[in-house]
């Protein structure tokens, strides 16, 4: 993993998003073990910061130890990603549900710049790059409810998801899809109607969790 020098003051932090970008990036895939020795001196920092991060991820479920044996990217049952979506299907909806009774139309409008990008992305084959913008996209609906500790434990989980992110094969196969999905909850939100605009983000997420259980059971057949 490449790890530039970190003069930040928070070097916990820095650590932290320097393993989640590792999970972005398919760099740490599940399973993977994480050496603190390794992490700290390619960063040029003592362990101590390296440790803290690790301990934190361990506690969200993103990292997972093991006495004698060391620390892994947390690997993932079928089960357990179906878990993960459906919670999420239901704190997405309520967040939409929050987000409409306050968002502005130049909100609105922030969305649908994401979406733009996401459908040029698409055209241009940028698997990557859509899947950030898929990313930012639902973090500017988290902001946009107004509800800290909602955005807090949402915020939580997707980190929890992105490795399979990065592995999804479905921002390759359905591109254009992923563009139209998200534009149906930006002309939801238009609306105006918190039922419509919750059901049609929740549907989203149950359809993107199905193909990735479907992935991951795939995974463990090989």
């Amino acid at each position: 993993m490449k790890v530039p020098q970190l003069k930040h003051e928070s070097l916990r932090d820095a650590v932290v998003k320097l393993i989640e970008e590792a999970l972005l990036n398919g760099e740490l895939q599940p399973g993977k073990r994480i050496v603190e020795a390794d992490l700290a001196q390619r960063a040029g920092i003592s362990r101590g910061p390296v440790r803290e991060a690790i301990r934190q991820l361990v506690g969200e479920g993103i990292l997972v130890s093991y006495p004698s044996r060391g620390t892994f990217v947390a690997q993932w049952t079928p089960r357990a990603v179906e878990e993960a979506y459906t919670l999420r299907a239901v704190l997405e909806r309520f967040a939409v549900e929050e987000a409409i009774k306050r968002i502005t139309p130049d909100e609105i409008a922030q969305l649908q710049a994401t979406v733009d990008e996401m459908e040029r992305s698409a055209t241009e084959n940028d698997s990557r790059a859509l899947m950030r913008l898929d990313i930012r996209f639902h973090e500017q609906l988290y902001t946009f409810s107004g509800h800290s500790l909602l955005q807090e434990v949402l915020a939580q989980l997707r980190r929890r998801l992105y490795c399979l992110m990065a592995l999804d094969q479905g921002y390759s196969a359905h591109r254009d899809e992923t563009a139209g999905d998200h534009q149906r909850i930006v002309d939801a939100l238009k609306t105006g109607n918190a039922t419509i605009a919750g059901e049609v983000i929740a549907a989203h997420i149950l359809a993107v969790g199905a193909e990735v259980v479907e992935q991951v059971r795939s995974w463990s057949t090989q």
